[in-house]
């Protein structure tokens, strides 16, 4: 049986929390989406038994939509909605081929490793020193995102400084490193946007923004999550650093 948000009843909320209680890193997209994100937010899901077997996400909330798929039924690669610009977190790899052959010529698979640091493991950066940012540091953060391939507006820096967690890195007034918090739970924070100005990488600044967002996230009693792309070995050198482990190697699937 496929249920929608639509039909999100007693016992559908019941199996959601069921299901993110057994594996909260690698459900709390969907339990943190559904608790902060509703409006932006749509989902299916497969039931069997009352149990969910299997479903799809999807969050519409930032620049691409953001979808992820968990299980392995067909059914689910067939839910997937085919968006212009979507970033397709599949969990099952066998259903990167299905989702593939729908999307058609385009779509791109790169592969990312979840990577994982709780209090007992992270060994913090010491030696530089990272801010707390805030919206007033809107301006800095637009001018750093000039290096992105989607900079930030001003009025869209704002709105993430005041949405998420930052830290940020400055060197003679300018915002040279940044890592953020964009998903908080009280059993995990996700980590990401992490960036150091191309000119300035290798000096730690990296370490210390990641160091300062982890602390953060492991003095709640959380664990912190990021992910990265298989082939960026700088930035796995830095978390590795940190203590983060490897704790899953996903496909994901970009669509044109």
């Amino acid at each position: 049986m496929i249920k929608g948000l639509g039909e999100l009843d007693y016992e559908l909320w019941s199996a959601i929390t069921r299901l993110y209680s057994r594996d909260p890193l690698r459900h709390c997209y969907l339990m943190y989406d559904l608790l902060y994100e509703l409006e932006a937010t749509e989902a299916y899901f497969l039931l069997e038994k009352g149990e969910i077997k299997g479903y799809v996400l999807v969050w519409r909330g930032g620049s691409r939509p953001g979808i992820h798929v968990w299980g392995s039924s067909p059914q689910l690669a067939r839910l997937v909605p085919l968006e212009s610009r979507a970033v397709v977190q599949v969990y099952s790899e066998q259903l990167v081929e299905s989702i593939l052959a729908r999307a058609g010529e385009g779509a791109e698979v790169k592969w990312y490793l979840d990577m994982v640091v709780g209090e007992d493991s992270f060994r913090p950066y010491p030696g530089v020193e990272a801010v707390r940012l805030a919206p007033a540091h809107a301006e800095h953060l637009s001018r750093l995102s000039m290096e992105w391939a989607e900079p930030l507006s001003l009025e869209e820096a704002r709105r993430l400084l005041g949405k998420w967690r930052w830290y940020g890195v400055f060197r003679e007034d300018e915002l040279v490193s940044v890592a953020a918090a964009y998903l908080r739970l009280p059993e995990v924070w996700v980590i990401g946007g992490v960036y150091t100005r191309t000119a300035l990488r290798g000096r730690g600044y990296a370490k210390a923004v990641t160091t300062a967002i982890t602390r953060d996230a492991v003095g709640s009693g959380a664990r912190a999550l990021l992910h990265v792309a298989e082939d960026n070995e700088p930035a796995k050198r830095v978390y590795t650093a940190l203590g983060y482990r490897r704790v899953a190697r996903r496909p994901w699937v970009f669509l044109e």
